[in-house]
């Protein structure tokens, strides 16, 4: 099987994901695959499909908890990675950097995505997961979206990806598979952006600990609460589970100390929950994915 996907685009069987994930775990899969068009990406499926082999797409690895193995292939769109910009109106595919965008958007005096300029994902995995800051989200602006089935290219228009708070279908539906999407933009001064993308990210070096390997906000917040300030109130600021540990900063962030695994992540995890729902009879619900 990997020698067809070898004959298909770059692969590299064993490989190892330690950087391909913002919590640097140390993790290996199968074989990962970098198709450059939609046409290997489509020969990749079919052998998948063929060889009974369970497949993932990756985008930054920035809210996922991977296994130390995944026993299967993981599928890179980065070069996928368009991009179209006209007077109010995006084109982008799906290996696109969403910091980037915000950040050359914001630039241009087009509002609408600056609350990303922070969030170190890529477009499709954006889509995904409903990404979203400063209650702002990618339901606000995206207009329509590309999606392979596994047959065809469909156009799944904002209401048909049945956005929700850090969801959507695909979280859902995982036959689709995110290529490129249009978003819509609004008219502001470049000034105003700068200085709130300056302001947001001074407000965030003081807050949030970006110091150390995490995959940002662990937990949803429960509606009219502070998933942080739950957890905080509790005193579990530096417990930890080996090199899991909550952060001293922001007590929504699990960070990698050092040497943390998956498993120690996840019952860093399940001991929160448990905490929460003993304390406040409030069930946490979980933002990150965890893949198995």
């Amino acid at each position: 099987m990997i020698n067809e996907l070898k004959k298909i685009c770059d692969t590299k069987e064993e490989f190892s994901l330690l950087d391909y994930n913002t919590y640097k775990l140390s993790s290996s899969c199968l074989a990962i695959a970098f198709p450059k068009n939609l046409d290997e990406l489509k020969k990749i499926l079919e052998v998948v499909k063929k060889h009974k082999v369970k497949f993932l797409i990756l985008g930054n690895g920035s809210n996922v908890i991977i296994p130390k193995y995944y026993d299967g292939i993981v599928i890179k769109l980065k070069y996928f990675n368009k991009c179209s910009i006209s007077e109010n109106e995006v084109y982008v595919e799906s290996g696109y950097m969403i910091n980037k965008l915000a950040l050359e958007l914001s630039s241009k005096g087009m509002a609408g995505l600056e609350w990303a300029s922070g969030i170190p994902g890529t477009i499709g995995g954006s889509i995904y997961g409903n990404a979203g800051a400063y209650g702002s989200s990618m339901s606000d602006i995206i207009i329509s979206c590309n999606v392979f089935d596994g047959k065809n290219i469909l156009e799944l228009s904002n209401e048909e990806m049945k956005f929700e708070y850090r969801n959507s279908i695909f979280k859902n539906n995982k036959k689709y598979i995110i290529l490129s999407c249009k978003l819509k933009t609004t008219v502001d001064t470049v000034d105003n952006l700068m200085d709130l993308i300056k302001t947001r990210t001074e407000k965030r070096k003081e807050t949030q600990d970006l110091e150390n390997p995490s995959c940002g906000s662990v937990f949803r917040n429960p509606e009219g609460l502070v998933a942080g300030k739950l957890i905080d109130d509790l005193g579990l600021k530096g417990f930890s589970i080996n090199g899991a540990m909550i952060s001293n900063k922001h007590a929504n962030f699990i960070i990698n100390k050092g040497g943390a695994t998956s498993d120690d992540i996840i019952k860093l995890i399940k001991k929160i929950k448990s905490e929460i729902k003993k304390n406040y009879n409030v069930d946490l619900v979980l933002e990150q994915e965890i893949i198995k």
